[in-house]
């Protein structure tokens, strides 16, 4: 049920424009970019295995007009399909479904999640973030607050 929820994100904030050729990417995934897609826009992007090729955080934002079966825990991008994702910075915050953060709790260091997929307990240093709270959003669960550091 993997959501991303964007708190404090500057409305400067850099968006790219994101393809997958080959992967269906799920919300808060980290990504590689490499060249530009065969719209001339987007960036070919794949996911990230590390701290040190994670460049962007896919957070879309689908729109379902009504459709009574969207669902946006299950959402995946699609293979071929252009979504987006952030260049997060020091002091953005985004909250995630617990589902997104493996391993930690409230004060703990954050780096990328195993296969660039959320987040997990930094092993040493002071990782990419800090996980600075946990609340409740009623219908979409617990979900953790992290600050990019």
């Amino acid at each position: 049920m993997a959501k991303v929820f964007l708190d404090k994100i500057p409305a400067t904030e850099h968006i790219e424009s994101v393809v997958s050729e080959t992967d269906k990417l799920p919300m808060g995934q980290w990504l590689s970019l490499g060249k530009l897609g065969d719209d001339g826009e987007s960036r070919v992007a794949v996911p990230a295995t590390g701290e040190a090729d994670a460049e962007v955080f896919l957070a879309d934002a689908p729109i379902s007009y009504g459709d009574p079966h969207f669902d946006l825990g299950t959402y995946t991008l699609e293979a071929g399909k252009t979504g987006r994702a952030f260049h997060l910075q020091k002091g953005d915050v985004i909250s995630v479904t617990t589902d997104l953060v493996a391993g930690a709790e409230v004060g703990d260091a954050l780096t990328v999640g195993d296969k660039g997929l959320g987040f997990k307990k930094a092993g040493s240093g002071r990782g990419v973030a800090l996980l600075i709270g946990k609340e409740n959003h009623g219908f979409d669960g617990d979900v953790f607050v992290i600050a990019i550091r």
